[in-house]
């Protein structure tokens, strides 16, 4: 059964540009959100150091989710190549 090549490969170039805009969202909104947290809250320390740790936890996530995002590009494009290569 064959793949269709074409499909998959669009799909990446559609897909990975956007994972990157999301993960760069997240980004964006976790540093706000670390930005915001640092400033001592009445409520007390325990919740401040809770959304701190919860803004790093998405910095993070968001980072991993713009380099797997990246990846899903750069594989695309060497597959692209490839065939270009193959068939040219």
């Amino acid at each position: 059964m064959a793949l269709p090549i074409d499909n998959n490969i669009s799909s990446a170039f559609a897909n990975g540009p956007l994972g990157i805009q999301r993960g760069s969202n997240q980004i964006t909104q976790a540093s706000s959100d670390l930005a915001s947290s640092s400033i001592r809250s009445q409520t007390g320390e325990l919740q401040s150091a809770t959304k701190m740790t919860d803004a790093l936890i998405d910095l993070q996530i968001g980072a991993l989710n713009t380099q797997a995002s990246a990846r899903v590009l750069s594989a695309a494009n060497d597959t692209l190549g490839t065939l270009l290569d193959t068939f040219a």
